[in-house]
């Protein structure tokens, strides 16, 4: 209670709890099953509600602050390891598209720019526009650090990766039509982003309800998870500390 007003504030007032319907007990044990990917049906059952439409509310919530989060944040990949050796950021895009329930007509999809940083896993995606150079380099700048060996195949966005800033990256290319790898040179491949886009379509097959509005939320959701596989509710609730500071 202020004194000099003589008013009451909530304590979920500025919080992430602030206008919701449900108490807060049912929230947080709701935000747990999320993290660790629980079936909607059985979150109806554990926590005793019958309205469908509030849990696929509450994970819209849930997955939005990880987009809120993903935006503040300044992700940078690459540069030298402890040894002074360059570190490697394998990039790549890809096109998403989307059935309703996995029938019917084909809908217009969204391009997905990725990068990741080889042997630690850390990544940056990020939906697009289009994949021309003037969209994918200023990307490039904003998150890879000066020194990155920038591992690409051959798609024309990236023909002047070796020359941004005078020469700041070094570029490998992967030429998939003559082999995923290349054989005299073994690290010459993509296979870190293959894999990531893998993960990626998987989860959101899973999530099978997609839709064109929410499709930043599911991108950044899975940058988000995964980033922070120890301890992960954990890292959610400091996630939403740094949303909702009081």
């Amino acid at each position: 209670m202020c004194q000099a007003c003589n008013t009451r504030t909530s304590l979920k007032t500025g919080s992430f709890f602030a206008n919701t319907r449900l108490d807060t007990k049912t929230i947080v044990m709701m935000m747990y099953y999320w993290v660790y990917s629980v079936k909607c049906t059985h979150v109806m059952l554990f926590e005793n509600i019958t309205d469908w439409h509030i849990i696929v509310d509450y994970n819209n919530f849930f997955r939005v602050e990880c987009e809120k989060w993903m935006n503040h944040r300044q992700v940078q990949l690459g540069g030298f390891d402890v040894n002074g050796q360059p570190l490697v950021v394998e990039v790549d895009e890809s096109y998403f598209f989307h059935h309703k329930f996995h029938r019917g007509r084909r809908r217009n999809g969204c391009w997905v720019f990725g990068m990741v940083e080889r042997g630690s896993g850390n990544c940056w995606l990020e939906v697009v526009p289009r994949r021309n150079a003037a969209t994918l380099e200023p990307i490039i700048i904003n998150h890879l650090l000066p020194g990155t060996i920038v591992m690409s195949d051959v798609w024309g966005g990236y023909a002047n990766v070796g020359t941004i800033n005078n020469g700041v990256y070094m570029h490998e290319v992967v030429v998939h039509a003559q082999n995923f790898a290349d054989a005299l040179r073994p690290d010459v491949h993509t296979q870190s982003i293959d894999g990531l886009w893998m993960q990626v379509k998987r989860k959101l097959s899973y999530q099978s309800a997609t839709t064109r509005k929410l499709f930043k939320s599911y991108i950044a959701e899975f940058q988000w998870r995964y980033s922070h596989k120890d301890n992960t509710f954990g890292q959610y609730l400091h996630l939403l500390s740094e949303n909702y500071t009081i």
